[in-house]
């Protein structure tokens, strides 16, 4: 039987959510090994002066624990 561990993370972009998504990945992965999914939980954004700044993706991370 295999135990997996969910986390939440945010990661941010200038550019996108598909970038904000990734680099919340890839902070994630610094860290943790054997990552097996992610699911992506909630969208938002920054706004200043009437322009979008900031791209936030909020995300679940699943890994096996050893």
């Amino acid at each position: 039987m295999a135990v997996v561990k969910m986390i939440e993370v945010m990661g941010t972009s200038e550019d996108s959510w598909e970038d904000a998504v990734k680099n919340a990945l890839n902070g994630a992965k610094k860290t943790i090994h054997g990552i097996s999914g992610i699911e992506v939980v909630s969208q938002t954004a920054a706004v200043m002066e009437g322009e979008l700044k900031e791209f936030r993706a909020t995300v679940k991370i699943a890994f096996k624990v050893d």
